[in-house]
């Protein structure tokens, strides 16, 4: 019975199965298949999984069917308030809260105008460089040397000014935020170039022009004031025809101002005079250079106080070189000879100094002093003028939300 059904005989231990070598163990998934045996109850199936289109989580859902959080919160009073949405209402949502948000920010962008710097800029400095070119040509060297080529350079200037305002202000094309700009820097423009050749020919005629006359004009030294020694050895009295192109004169160390003999003449302003001389003169003087000042001497009686008359190391005159006040000064020498019955045939006006070229040099300095001052105050007048002019624009031109 034993033998019939493969087992191990009676009474007997069990053997390793049929096919089955020693030391094989029938409960691993390799023993050999016989149809009988534990291994029938483990045995080696190959799992395979559902295709990727068919697993639950790929399948297409209706998108009314798709849900985020819709659970609705009860309230204290019975009622509910629905929460959540649909992914495809959510969705729309999302997409209008957006656009919201986008045309907010570009309405606000538009209120709030961001400033490209480049015409910013130019707003402030081309108008102040203008300003500061034209005023430089009218006042500094080159006017005196070449008159004609600064006339042309700055008539020119405001030629072009006038021609670009123009066509800024007749523009029927462009709108009016596009042509407020070219109209801002047209006005800027016409201030510069009108206020920078005023200015600019004021500094020169009243501070450059004087000093640049000097340093071209001759200059004398140990001059004798009241007597000359002719070739010949004839002493005779000194006549201004002689020096009519001095502009600086270095008189001899005897030369004084005669103040007892000094005179007034009042236009306006007082035109004070006094001869200059040598004191050791007793006959046939000479009384043709004079020291002149402003308002610097008494009306009714002899008295100067002009220039460095206290200074008993001043011994050299400066030429006058301002043409608009020689007639006044004139009018007062013509007083004085004949009040003091003296004789001036060919008068010639100095300022009373102790050094002719530091004086030079200080009026000079009046008139670079005058145009760094113009400098900076010009600059912050178009620094102003680009700040007011950008907030009117701001408020004109803004978007309303």
């Amino acid at each position: 019975m034993g033998s019939m059904m493969g087992g191990p005989p009676m009474g007997g231990m069990a053997g390793p199965p049929m096919g089955m070598g020693p030391g094989m163990n029938p409960m691993q998934p390799g023993a050999p298949m016989n149809g009988f045996g534990p291994q029938m109850m483990y045995p080696n199936v190959e799992v395979r999984h559902a295709p990727h289109a068919d697993r639950p989580e790929n399948q297409d859902v209706p998108e009314h069917q798709q849900v985020v959080l819709n659970k609705p919160m009860a309230l204290a009073t019975g009622d509910s308030l629905p929460q959540g949405s649909d992914k495809f209402a959510l969705y729309g949502a999302l997409e209008e809260i957006s656009t919201d948000v986008m045309l907010q920010e570009s309405l606000a962008l538009k209120r709030r105008r961001r400033i490209n710097c480049v015409p910013a800029l130019n707003a402030l400095f081309l108008p102040w460089v203008m300003f500061l070119s034209v005023f430089s040509l009218a006042s500094f060297y080159i006017h005196y040397v070449a008159p004609a080529c600064v006339f042309f350079i700055n008539s020119f200037t405001v030629l072009c000014v006038f021609v670009y305002a123009y066509n800024s202000f007749t523009d029927k094309y462009s709108d009016a935020q596009t042509r407020f700009y070219p109209a801002y820097l047209s006005v800027m423009f016409l201030i510069a170039v009108s206020f920078g050749w005023l200015l600019g020919d004021l500094n020169f005629w009243f501070n450059m022009q004087p000093c640049y006359n000097i340093e071209h004009l001759a200059s004398y030294n140990n001059v004798n004031p009241s007597t000359q020694t002719m070739p010949s050895g004839a002493v005779v009295p000194t006549r201004g025809k002689r020096y009519q192109d001095a502009g600086k004169v270095y008189f001899d160390h005897k030369a004084v101002l005669d103040v007892k003999r000094s005179m007034s003449f009042k236009m306006g302003d007082l035109y004070c005079v006094a001869p200059i001389v040598d004191p050791s003169c007793q006959k046939n003087c000479g009384y043709d250079f004079w020291a002149v000042g402003l308002n610097c001497c008494a009306e009714d009686y002899a008295d100067f106080r002009c220039g460095e008359y206290k200074n008993p190391s001043a011994k050299n005159g400066l030429r006058l070189m301002h043409d608009q006040e020689r007639p006044n000064f004139r009018l007062a020498v013509m007083q004085a000879e004949g009040v003091h019955k003296i004789t001036s045939t060919h008068p010639v006006f100095f300022y009373w100094l102790h050094d002719p070229n530091k004086e030079i040099a200080h009026m000079k300095h009046k008139g670079f002093k005058g145009f760094v001052l113009l400098m900076i105050v010009s600059f912050f007048g178009y620094a102003g003028g680009a700040y007011f002019a950008l907030k009117y624009a701001r408020q004109k031109f803004a978007t309303p939300a």
